[in-house]
């Protein structure tokens, strides 16, 4: 059984593959900005009735709220600006029993099943997640109802659980 598609470059697609390995770093400084905010304005309200300093207080809130808000948006873009322009490219895409092929004008890359770490599904597009920084996005706009039940046995004989 052999799947082939042709994966034409969108940069959406590409902000999306790349906020989703964004995902758990991003989740971690939401939490310090969230942690870091509420003890800043802590802090200055405090200090308005002991007559301390402002300025540590407010440069808790305010990288509070960049690191909750704002440093996803700044990382997407920088890994975005930070792309080989092969990642520009459309390509044709492979998928069979023995793993995936991605061949685009100036590049070719064969990968086995084994290395898949995990399958993440998403309403638009499954995750084949090959290490903490690199995930291949397979969308599901992009294949028939067809290959898409194809390509959910193929997953289910190779991909881990």
């Amino acid at each position: 059984m052999e799947i082939s598609l042709r994966v034409p470059y969108d940069e959406q697609r590409l902000r999306r593959s790349i906020r989703f390995v964004l995902r758990p770093s991003v989740k971690k400084l939401r939490i310090a900005g969230l942690i870091m905010t509420p003890i800043g304005v802590l802090l200055l309200f405090t200090s308005v009735f002991t007559g301390t300093g402002w300025l540590v207080p407010a440069a808790l809130i305010v990288l509070g709220l960049l690191y909750a808000f704002a440093l996803e948006p700044f990382m997407v873009r920088q890994s975005l600006r930070a792309q080989n322009a092969a990642t520009r490219q459309d390509y044709d895409l492979t998928v069979d029993e023995a793993g995936f092929t991605m061949k685009a004008e100036s590049y070719e890359q064969r990968m086995a099943w084994s290395t898949i770490q995990r399958v993440d599904e998403q309403p638009d597009a499954w995750f084949l997640v090959i290490s903490k920084l690199q995930a291949l996005a397979v969308h599901k706009d992009l294949m028939t109802e067809e290959q898409q039940r194809q390509f959910v046995a193929i997953l289910a004989q190779h991909a881990p659980a």
